[in-house]
């Protein structure tokens, strides 16, 4: 697969992801909905954000990179990346939807994110090439 199939797949599901999301958001009453209702919000809801949070990743990274790696090495780091992002938004999202989440909850997470960050990037091997 190369570059133009790659971008052209993302594009399209993630086009249809959002159709999907929006198809949820107008036909289902949250009030009276089952939890099936609830999974497919959350799961095209993910789908969407990831396939958004991919392109525009890799359109960051391939325009704005000092180095330059090879594409695949793009297209991994975006969509690792994006994959992050968008389940961190779900997850606060959800815990917004059960009403968990207030500003002392959003603070020791926004905490334990910067953490867990320092932590992975401290622990990186340098590269010596």
């Amino acid at each position: 697969m190369n570059l133009r199939q790659y971008i052209t797949i993302m594009l399209v599901g993630t086009v249809l992801c959002w159709s999907a999301w929006f198809f949820v958001i107008v036909n289902v009453n949250p009030f009276e909905a089952s939890t099936l209702s609830f999974l497919f919000f959350y799961i095209s809801f993910f789908l969407a954000l990831l396939g958004t949070f991919s392109v525009l990743i890799f359109v960051v990274y391939r325009l704005f990179s000092r180095t330059e790696l090879p594409l695949f090495r793009y297209v991994e780091r975006s969509f690792r990346e994006s994959f992050i992002l968008s389940a961190i938004c779900i997850f606060l999202l959800f815990l917004r939807g059960i009403d968990l989440l207030n500003i002392w909850n959003f603070s020791f997470f926004i905490v334990l994110l910067i953490l867990l960050f320092s932590f992975s990037f401290s622990t990186r091997k340098v590269s010596t090439h």
